[in-house]
């Protein structure tokens, strides 16, 4: 008889090794499952052709696309300044900082384009794109690091001195933070956090009418369109450690990385997403019956992870074991619901790009600029795929007699694409090479002979080489 996957989706531990759906995989990296087909992913491509000088920690893309000069303009962070990519090289905007953790925004008045930033330990910057480095933002109140536009106004926190307020600058002027006495609904102000944990400023974010403060373990909203309507209640989930940096908002709702999953914030609740398919990652003690090298998140997410939306699927950069850096890229499909991983080494940052925002930028730890998804060769690290045990629905004794896929191989010049499969029982093993024939998409069909109870399959593309497999899988099976 045939046995036959048709479409592959994404990664789910939820059934452990003996059960599981068999068109989701046990585990993977670095692979696609879009459109129900399997395919190795193309690397990234480096946007940068310098590295930046001192240690990255932020990325942004600052872009103007109203006024008649349009420009767009990578700009990062480092531990020691701020610096914007032009012309081929890095600019600096504001050195001798006194911390690296910054904060973005884009500020639109008119045809003029401001882009401000800060770090809440220096004051706030301001730069329109031509002049050589930055100036201070004029009447700012606050040494700001987190920043959003809410109702014509420029909010922001994250002040070390100050971290219970958050601060708004008069309508449609973000350089006038000074309060109005006469008509106060009309000039700047701050509104004072409750403090019900202690925690400090993590994040600030628009979601839809409302604005989001995240703190080290709780969230506040802060809702109302004017001054004198502006009230803060603390939003109801216990979700333990936020990471603030990893806040990403899509349509009504954002998502952040949490100790025990991703996190979502809809209105005033909190809660983790249903589908909790990799406990390996989240789960402490689910992996303590795992392999000792399948390490799962790191305690020191909170200060690292980072997030971002981009074309309806979540990005989260995260650390493992006992790292304090990224290296895990967690990919999950809002609309197909599907988790992936990849391993891309350390992200630092990520940012969106383009005219229709749809590029995704990496800022890595090398201190380079890379565009997710458009080398044009397979990426680095192994591409794998293997499914849970699959026991045909009987636990007769039978064998698995070889195995069909269809699609295309390919490498980077000069490789020889090295593709393999390997079907395994309880018992036995074997591995099959696949090489390509005539090129192009075509059948690779395999005879064999394994016999068991079980069986796994797994496919693996070794760094260099790449597949797309379009048409499912297909056993050959003997009862």
């Amino acid at each position: 008889m045939r046995q036959t996957i048709a479409y592959f989706t994404g990664l789910d531990e939820r059934g452990g090794s003996l059960a599981g759906d068999p068109s989701a995989a046990l585990e993977a990296r670095n692979v696609t499952t879009d459109h129900g087909r399997l395919a190795s992913l193309p690397g990234p491509a480096k946007v940068t052709g310098t590295a930046l000088v001192g240690e990255p920690t932020a990325l942004y893309v600052f872009s103007d696309r109203v006024g008649r000069d349009t420009f767009e303009y990578i700009v990062a962070g480092t531990k020691n300044g701020v610096y914007a990519y032009k012309q081929g090289r890095w600019q600096r905007l504001f050195g001798g900082a006194s911390g690296g953790d910054w904060g973005f925004l884009t500020y639109q008045d008119g045809d003029d384009t401001l882009m401000i930033f800060g770090n809440g330990l220096d004051p706030v910057q301001m730069w329109n794109g031509e002049t050589a480095a930055a100036q201070p933002l004029p009447g700012a109140p606050a040494k700001g690091r987190f920043f959003a536009l809410h109702y014509e106004r420029v909010w922001m926190c994250g002040d070390y001195e100050n971290p219970d307020r958050v601060y708004y600058s008069r309508a449609m002027d973000a350089t006038d933070w000074s309060p109005d006495v006469e008509l106060p609904d009309r000039g700047g102000g701050l509104v004072e956090l409750p403090t019900f944990d202690g925690g400090r400023v993590t994040g600030l974010y628009r979601v839809g009418s409302d604005l989001c403060v995240l703190k080290s373990t709780t969230a506040l909203l802060l809702y109302g369109a004017s001054p004198d309507s502006y009230q803060v209640v603390e939003m109801s989930g216990s979700l333990g450690t936020i990471a603030g940096r990893s806040a990403a908002v899509s349509n009504l709702s954002a998502y952040f990385l949490t100790t025990h999953g991703i996190g979502v914030q809809s209105g005033t609740t909190l809660s983790l997403l249903d589908d909790r398919k990799l406990p390996r990652l989240f789960e402490s003690a689910y992996r303590q019956d795992c392999a000792p090298e399948e390490k799962g998140l790191s305690p020191h997410f909170g200060e690292s992870a980072v997030g971002i939306c981009h074309n309806e699927r979540l990005y989260f950069a995260l650390p493992v074991g006992e790292e304090k850096r990224n290296s895990l890229l967690l990919e999950y499909d809002l609309d197909r619901q599907t988790y992936m991983l990849h391993t891309v080494g350390e992200v630092v940052a990520l940012a969106r790009a383009g005219s229709m925002r749809e590029k995704l930028y990496l800022l890595c730890g090398d201190g380079y600029v890379y565009q997710w998804l458009a080398g044009p060769e397979p990426g680095i690290g192994r591409a794998f795929w293997r499914t849970p045990w699959l026991d045909f629905g009987t636990n007769e004794r039978k064998t698995v007699t070889g195995f069909s896929v269809y699609g295309r191989l390919f490498a980077r010049k000069g490789i020889t694409p090295y593709v393999r499969v390997i079907v395994a029982s309880e018992t036995e093993r074997r591995v099959r090479v696949l090489r390509p024939r005539r090129g192009g998409e075509e059948l690779h069909r395999y005879r064999f002979r394994v016999r068991g109870r079980r069986f796994q399959v797994s496919i693996e593309a070794l760094e260099g080489a790449g597949f797309s497999f379009t048409g499912g899988l297909e056993l050959e099976v003997e009862l």
